[in-house]
């Protein structure tokens, strides 16, 4: 199911100025926390977009392209460190111009998001391209560069609609979609999931459309509901699709439902030629989730797919639908629509307290404590419950984040402070233990490392090469127990 967190009534007024302050303090630590949208290096990278912009990359492959097949390494100039993953619907053909969306994944993985949506691609007509080079811990103007060839290789090789370019990222890769889109004004549409941008009626063009998504179990889920309640004092077009799950892509059926109102939007600009089908499907599909969270008492999130409904199709159906203002007006509704509100202004200021603590100087005894609290409440089968445990998730992420940033900054000392921090938020987190393993190399204590690499590999390190590439192993090369696990990676 489904939330959609639209305009809000005048009985949440009484307290707006003290609440967007609120919403925009945390959106801009969020964005704090991920190096990949730092607005002064997106600011100093728009000095060359023209000239990445002209770039007209080669298009190297050794088999021909076929409608209906998932390509996952393509390569752009024989370069192998820059390559993508492709998938044109199985009814593509030159003689028409294509809609096309460009995934950004945080981890890198380009086939991953095609694999999930291929089947969308045959029902909408989308070419889907997902990059293997962007992915989370660089700086804007690499993504840039990624980027432009990208776009370009793409557009200089198949038959692409050049009004109809839509850019979906996750986590890291949504901001780098947003950003991506402040400096190219010929998006369409941004999907951005599980993860923003702050102000983002300024960056965005006003004829492009933002669509934000979240599982409920998101820890970035308050930030995406702060920038869709931003974004209603903007007149730029926008939704939040809200999902059951945790911090992962969207599902198949959520996904659907944004590309067909990026579909709308482009109907009503007379980009693509409007379709009835797409039309009515979509139609249908909302009046029967309607329906059921009308049944389950939902009201907050029937009266959100109700406004979805009407702004979604409005001057495409001749259909009249029922208003969402009845349904606004009564006393369960509001009661709902209070208790989300407390919900969400408690985890956000939740969220500035934890980003406070672990920036403070001595501070794991406090962060200790305040994540044992944490993991205590989030035990609770309640909202608040739920709450907490998304808390947790921030906290992880949080820590991560500071942990990669001093690493790559070579600051090994106060690395080894975060990463520490980073454990307690997350024990079970292979990630922690391959940046203990960096700090113990730095630190001579070869034993140590390669029993925290053993244990990131036991809990399923993602990308296990980076153990074969990562400079601070050198110094690890030749010990017997090393060799053992190389062999391990390179069978």
């Amino acid at each position: 199911m489904m939330l959609i967190v639209l305009q809000l009534n005048s009985i949440f007024q009484m307290n707006n100025y003290w609440y967007k302050i609120q919403i925009f303090f945390i959106i801009l630590l969020c964005l704090h926390t991920h190096s990949s949208c730092n607005s002064s290096t997106e600011k100093n990278s728009k000095n060359n977009a023209q000239e990445m912009q002209n770039a007209s990359p080669e298009f190297n492959i050794n088999d021909t392209i076929e409608p209906g097949n998932i390509y996952e390494h393509i390569l752009i100039n024989n370069d192998y460190l820059n390559s993508f993953a492709i998938y044109l619907p199985r009814y593509y053909s030159t003689k028409t111009s294509w809609p096309i969306v460009f995934f950004f994944d945080s981890g890198g993985n380009g086939s991953l998001p095609i694999k999930k949506y291929k089947t969308i691609a045959d029902s909408l007509g989308f070419i889907l391209v997902g990059s293997n080079a962007s992915k989370n811990g660089q700086d804007f103007r690499e993504s840039q560069q990624i980027w432009y060839l990208l776009k370009n290789a793409c557009l200089n090789n198949f038959k692409i609609n050049k009004n109809a370019i839509v850019l979906c990222g996750f986590s890291g890769g949504a901001r780098v979609s947003c950003s991506l889109a402040e400096i190219d004004k010929s998006v369409l549409s941004v999907i951005a999931n599980s993860a923003g941008a702050q102000q983002l009626n300024q960056k965005l063009s006003n004829n492009s459309l933002f669509i934000g998504l979240s599982g409920k179990g998101d820890m970035n889920r308050a930030e995406m509901l702060n920038i869709d309640y931003f974004l209603e004092a903007t007149t730029l077009p926008h939704y939040y699709i809200e999902f059951k799950g945790k911090h992962e892509w969207a599902p198949l059926n959520i996904f659907k439902k944004a590309l067909q109102l990026t579909l709308f939007h482009a109907f009503r600009q007379s980009i693509i030629d409007t379709s009835p089908e797409i039309v009515s499907d979509f139609i249908t599909e909302q009046l029967n989730d309607i329906k059921q969270l009308e049944l389950d008492n939902n009201l907050v999130e029937a009266y959100n797919q109700l406004v979805i409904l009407n702004n979604g199709v409005k001057d495409l159906s001749t259909l009249s639908f029922p208003s969402p203002d009845s349904l606004a007006q009564t006393d369960e509704y509001i009661a709902q629509k209070n208790k989300l509100m407390r919900i969400n202004l408690m985890e956000t200021e939740i969220q500035k307290e934890l980003t406070q603590i672990i920036q403070t100087p001595d501070n794991f005894k406090a962060w200790k404590e305040k994540i044992e609290l944490l993991k205590k409440e989030a035990k609770k089968n309640n909202d608040l419950g739920a709450m907490n445990q998304r808390l947790l998730g921030y906290a992880s992420l949080l820590s991560y984040s500071l942990s990669n940033r001093y690493l790559q900054s070579r600051n090994y000392q106060a690395a080894k402070t975060m990463i520490d921090c980073y454990e307690v938020a997350d024990p079970e987190n292979a990630e922690v233990y391959f940046f203990k393993a960096i700090v113990n190399s730095t630190e001579n204590k070869p034993v140590e490392a390669i029993e925290n690499i053993k244990k990131s590999l036991k809990l399923n390190l993602t990308d296990k090469n980076r153990i074969l590439k990562q400079p601070e192993f050198t110094t690890l090369k030749g010990l017997k127990a090393f060799d053992e696990v190389e062999r391990q990676l390179n069978p």
